[in-house]
C-alpha cells in the first residue's frame, strides 16, 4: 500500500518541485523515482530503457536496491515484465502475482517479485522504455486509480524531462560541433592560404609579369582577412563579455576619426547630444565601425559620411548616411533576416557582423538607399541604471574565452614584435608591431619562411633545429627589413604554444646597439682618465650606468661588472646628505648639469668625499641621450679644508673680547 503520510497533493507538490530545480537529469530522475518509492510503498524503482527488436532491456536509473535484490538482472526485455507495458503501451499494474495466476510469466520466474507497476514513457513520439516500482511482498489491496494516476504523471513527467534532456544536448552537440567545425576550418584554412601565399609571393618575385601573382595574392588577402572576420563573428556569437554603461556619441566620434585617419580622403562628420548612454558589449565598437568602414568605402566620388547618434524614450539610435549608389538588394536583404537563402548571399561578414551585434543586444540593423545614397539605422534598448547590470549569461564569462580574448588583445596591441609560424618556420600570423620592424604590411609577411628574413651569414638551420628541440631559445640576431637593411633583434621564442606552432617575441635593439657601439668608440680616450667618468642611459629604467672608466674602479673598489647596469646611488650610505641626493636627482630631472660634493661608500665601506658633476649629452636634435658623470675623489681637500675650519673656530674662540 501507499505511505498514508504522503498525499496526492504532497507528492504532486514535491515533484514539481523536483523539476523545477537545476539539477542534472540523472538527480532529477533519481529523486523522481525515490518519490514513487515512498508514495507507493515499493521496495525500490527503476526508469528503463527498452527495445522491442533487439529485446534489450537496461535500466539506466535505478533507486537503492533491498538487501539480496540483485544488482546485476537479466538484460533480456522477453524475461521482464516491462515487456508486456511495451507490447501493451499501457499501464499493467500487479499487485499480487502469484494470487493474480502470473506465477508463469518470465518476468516473475527472472525475479520473484510479488507486487509491480509500470508504465511506459514516451520521448519524442516514440517508445523510450519504462519507469517502473517492484515490491517483494504482495500488495493486500490493487492499486487505486489516484496510485495508477501517479504511475501515469511520473511517466509522462519523466519523458518530458529526458525530451528536454535530449533536446539540450542535440543544442550542445550542435553548438561544440559549430564551433570546432568553425575553429578547425578557419584555422586550417587560414594558415593553408598564408603557406600558399608565400609561395605566391616567392612566385611573384622571381617572374618578369607578376600580373597574374598580384591577383591571386589579392584574392589570398581577401580570404585571410575573411577567416579573421569570421573570428570576429564566433567572439559576437558567444554572447561572454559583460554590458558595460558607454556613452555612445563619444564612441561613434573615436570610431569615426580612426576610419578618417585610415582614409584621409573620407569625410566624418558626427552629431550627438551631449551624453547618450546605453550598456553595451565591446562588440559594439566594432558594429559602429563596420557600418562607417563600409559607408566611407562605399560613399561617392568626394566621400562624404555623417553620423548621428539620437535617444528616444526607449532606443538609443545611431544612424550612418553616405553619397554612395547605395547598397545592394542582397546585402539588405541579409540584413533583414540574419541569413542566407540559396538565392541571397552577402559579399562578406561585415555587415553580418553588424546584425548580429544588433540582435545579441536586443536591437536591430535596417538600411535605406534613395538617389542620394543610404542610410544603415543600428538601434539598441535604452538600458540605465541598474537594469545594465550583467545577465546571468553574461557574468558566466568562460575562462577559456577570457584567455582567448586576452591573448588575442596582447598580441594585437604589444608594444613586441610577435610573430607565429608553423613547424617549417613559415608566418601564419604577425602584429603591426612586427609589420613595422620588418617594414612589411602584414599580408605580405604572411606566408614567408624565417629564412627569407635572416641574411646568409646566420646559421638559421641551426638556430631553429635549437628552437624545435629545446622548446625555448632566447638569442640576438640580425635581420633584413624589406628595404634591405639590417635590424638587431633580442627574441624569445617557444615552441608549440599549441601543436606545430611557434611564437617568437622580437625587440629592435639596432639604435641601441649602434649608441653603445659609439659610446664605446668615444670613451676609449677616457678609459685612463685621472678621474671617474661615468655614463648612463636615460632611455632605461632608472637611468642605469652603462659605462665606467678604470679609475671608478679604483675609487669605489668595485669591479666594473658590478658597477654597469646600477644607478649612480650604490655608492650612498648612511652619512650621505639627502639634501645633496635631491639637488642632484632635480638637476638630472630638469636635464640640468650639476656640481656638489657628495659623501660616498666604498665597497669595503669606508667614506670619501666625492665631487660630482653631471651633464646631460644630446643629439645634434637637442634630444636627450645620455648623461656624463665625472667623479674626482677630494677627501684629502675636504678634510684639511674641516681642520682648518676647526682650527680658526678655536683661535676665534681664545680671542679676548673688547
Amino acid at each position: 500500500m501507499s505511505d498514508t503520510q504522503l498525499t496526492a497533493t504532497t507528492v504532486r507538490t514535491r515533484l514539481n518541485e523536483i523539476v523545477r530545480r537545476e539539477t542534472p537529469i540523472q538527480e532529477k530522475v533519481s529523486d523522481v523515482l525515490d518519490l514513487g518509492v515512498a508514495y507507493l510503498g515499493a521496495d525500490f524503482g527503476y526508469l528503463a530503457v527498452t527495445d522491442e527488436h533487439t529485446d534489450r532491456w537496461d535500466p539506466v536509473v535505478t533507486t537503492e536496491l533491498p538487501e539480496g535484490v540483485p544488482e546485476h538482472t537479466p538484460r533480456d526485455l522477453s524475461a521482464t515484465y516491462c515487456r508486456r507495458t511495451v507490447e501493451g503501451e499501457t499501464q499493467v499494474a500487479l499487485h499480487d502475482i502469484p494470487a493474480q495466476g502470473e506465477t508463469d510469466d518470465p518476468g516473475y520466474q527472472s525475479f520473484g517479485c510479488h507486487c509491480y507497476l509500470g508504465t511506459p514513457v514516451v520521448v519524442d513520439d516514440a517508445q523510450y522504455g519504462t519507469v517502473c516500482f517492484v515490491a517483494e511482498e504482495p500488495r493486500t489491496e490493487p492499486f487505486d486509480d489516484a496510485e495508477l494516476l501517479f504511475g501515469d504523471l511520473l511517466a509522462r513527467v519523466l519523458g518530458h524531462e529526458l525530451e528536454c534532456d535530449r533536446k539540450e544536448q542535440q543544442l550542445r552537440n550542435q553548438s561544440n560541433l559549430t564551433t570546432v567545425l568553425n575553429r578547425v576550418l578557419r584555422h586550417n584554412l587560414r594558415n593553408s592560404m598564408t603557406i600558399i601565399r608565400g609561395h605566391a609571393q616567392l612566385a611573384a618575385d622571381q617572374l618578369d609579369d607578376d600580373s597574374h601573382c598580384d591577383r591571386v595574392l589579392k584574392e589570398m588577402d581577401e580570404l585571410i582577412e575573411l577567416g579573421e572576420t569570421a573570428r570576429d563573428l564566433e567572439s559576437v556569437l558567444d554572447q561572454t563579455a559583460p554590458r558595460e554603461p558607454t556613452d555612445i556619441g563619444s564612441l561613434a566620434t573615436c570610431v569615426a576619426s580612426t576610419v578618417e585617419e585610415a582614409t584621409p580622403a573620407v569625410s566624418v562628420t558626427v552629431d550627438a547630444e551631449d551624453e547618450v548612454t546605453t550598456a553595451v558589449r565591446p562588440s559594439f565598437e566594432q558594429a559602429l565601425s563596420e557600418l562607417i568602414e563600409n559607408a566611407a568605402k562605399h560613399a561617392g566620388t568626394r566621400p562624404i559620411v555623417a553620423v548621428s547618434v539620437d535617444r528616444t524614450p526607449t532606443d538609443v539610435v545611431v544612424q550612418v548616411t553616405d553619397d554612395g549608389p547605395g547598397l545592394p538588394k542582397q546585402e539588405r536583404e541579409v540584413l533583414e533576416h540574419g541569413a542566407e537563402t540559396p538565392l541571397v548571399h552577402g559579399s562578406g561578414l561585415g555587415l553580418w557582423l553588424v546584425h548580429w551585434i544588433a540582435t545579441t543586444h536586443g536591437g536591430s540593423v535596417e538600411s535605406t538607399v534613395c538617389e542620394d545614397g543610404t542610410t544603415m539605422t543600428l538601434s539598441v534598448p535604452h538600458i540605465t541604471g541598474s537594469s545594465a547590470e550583467s545577465t546571468p549569461a553574461d557574468s558566466q564569462l568562460p575562462e577559456l574565452t577570457r584567455a582567448r580574448d586576452q591573448y588575442h588583445a596582447a598580441f594585437e596591441e604589444s608594444n613586441e614584435a610577435m610573430v607565429i609560424t608553423d613547424g617549417d618556420a613559415r608566418i601564419l600570423d604577425t602584429n603591426e608591431t612586427a609589420s613595422t620592424l620588418y617594414d612589411l604590411p602584414k599580408t605580405e609577411l604572411r606566408g614567408r619562411s624565417l629564412s627569407d628574413i635572416v641574411p646568409d651569414s646566420i646559421d638559421f638551420e641551426a638556430r631553429w633545429e635549437t628552437l624545435t628541440t629545446e622548446g625555448t631559445v632566447r638569442d640576438t640576431v640580425t635581420v633584413l627589413d624589406a628595404a634591405g637593411r639590417e635590424r638587431i633583434i633580442e627574441y624569445a621564442a617557444t615552441a608549440n604554444i599549441v601543436p606545430d606552432q611557434h611564437l617568437i617575441i622580437a625587440h629592435d635593439i639596432t639604435d641601441r646597439v649602434r649608441r653603445t657601439a659609439e659610446l664605446r668608440r668615444k670613451t676609449r680616450a677616457i678609459d685612463n682618465a685621472p678621474i671617474g667618468i661615468t655614463i648612463s642611459d636615460p632611455h632605461q629604467d632608472d637611468n642605469p650606468l652603462i659605462y665606467v672608466n678604470e679609475t671608478i674602479c679604483e675609487q669605489t673598489g668595485y669591479a666594473e661588472s658590478t658597477i654597469l647596469g646600477q644607478n649612480c646611488r650604490f655608492m650612498q650610505g648612511p652619512g650621505t646628505d639627502r639634501d645633496t641626493v635631491d639637488r642632484i636627482r632635480t638637476a638630472i630631472q630638469d636635464e640640468e648639469p650639476i656640481t656638489e660634493i657628495i659623501r660616498n661608500y666604498r665597497r669595503d665601506g669606508t667614506p670619501f668625499w666625492n665631487r660630482l658633476t653631471i651633464a646631460p649629452i644630446t643629439d645634434e636634435a637637442g634630444r636627450l641621450t645620455n648623461y656624463v658623470g665625472f667623479q674626482e675623489d677630494v677627501t684629502g681637500y675636504v678634510e684639511r679644508d674641516q681642520t682648518e675650519t676647526s682650527r680658526q673656530k678655536k683661535l676665534d674662540v681664545r680671542k679676548p673680547v673688547r
